[in-house]
């Protein structure tokens, strides 16, 4: 067998037809219409297996019968037999897609998921900022910071792990909702020169969002809340826990995402 032939022996069984289907619709194409004695002394077919060959390709519309004693078949033009196939094969990809997308994702978003995360409290700001600067020490594409408190001892405990970060090619990027009470100006002024930062401004005093998260390659995050909203510089007044749960992470990072786009470039 030539090499052409080979590779259309093997790009037709790719695509599902048999062996004696193949050698039948190569025969046909090769040399041209046939009769079923013609095909099985040709290709090799026991006689009694070359009908039901020949049944399998006219139902597949590839190829012809001719009417007549004996019957002749030949092989309809490989362009609309290609035509037909693709035609097919975009149905059924159709109908898998609405399947999946529709039916299957309906259910599957209805269903209770009881799942095993570990999840680990963690109390103290030197001991946050431990957490986070480990955190983001484990990034390889990715790190991002959301920052609804930034205080002058924020930068400081982030600027180290930040830096290196970007010095081993992570995507470092921060984004603070500029709060006047929780957020100190200069300090997130300092911070952008390590990343990239974006700030979002409160609309008023009245509409703090006292909580930070580091995420990191949609596997990891930490969310420090701040609990203490009247001294929010003090030590105490934290409360971290960090979720190794690639969903969660994923959610966190789509929030990200959205308030990445709208917010200001500093």
């Amino acid at each position: 067998m030539s090499r052409i032939d080979e590779n259309l022996h093997r790009i037709l069984k790719d695509h599902g037809l048999t062996e004696y289907e193949i050698k039948t619709y190569l025969k046909l194409i090769f040399d041209g219409p046939a009769t079923p004695y013609e095909i099985s002394e040709s290709v090799k077919i026991p006689y009694a297996r070359v009908y039901g060959t020949l049944e399998g390709l006219e139902k597949r519309k590839w190829i012809r019968a001719r009417p007549g004693r004996p019957v002749i078949y030949e092989s309809n033009p490989p362009r609309s037999v290609a035509e037909l196939e693709l035609e097919q094969k975009q149905s059924e990809m159709e109908a898998f897609t609405n399947l999946m997308r529709r039916d299957l994702q309906a259910i599957y978003e209805r269903r209770e998921v009881v799942k095993h995360i570990s999840l680990w409290v963690i109390h103290g700001g030197d001991k946050i900022a431990d957490k986070q600067s480990e955190l983001i020490s484990t990034a390889k594409t990715r790190a991002y910071l959301q920052l609804a408190t930034v205080i002058p001892q924020d930068v400081e405990d982030l600027r180290a792990p930040v830096k290196a970060a970007r010095e081993r090619g992570v995507s470092v990027k921060i984004i603070s909702f500029v709060h006047p009470r929780f957020v100190d100006q200069k300090s997130l002024t300092a911070l952008s020169e390590q990343a990239e930062v974006g700030i979002i401004t409160e609309p008023s005093e009245e509409s703090p969002r006292p909580v930070n998260v580091c995420s990191v390659d949609g596997r990891d995050s930490i969310v420090t809340y701040l609990w203490n909203l009247e001294m929010p510089s003090e030590a105490g007044s934290r409360i971290a826990f960090r979720l190794s749960d690639e969903e969660y992470a994923g959610v966190m990072e789509r929030y990200f995402e959205y308030y990445w786009l709208k917010a200001r470039r500093i």
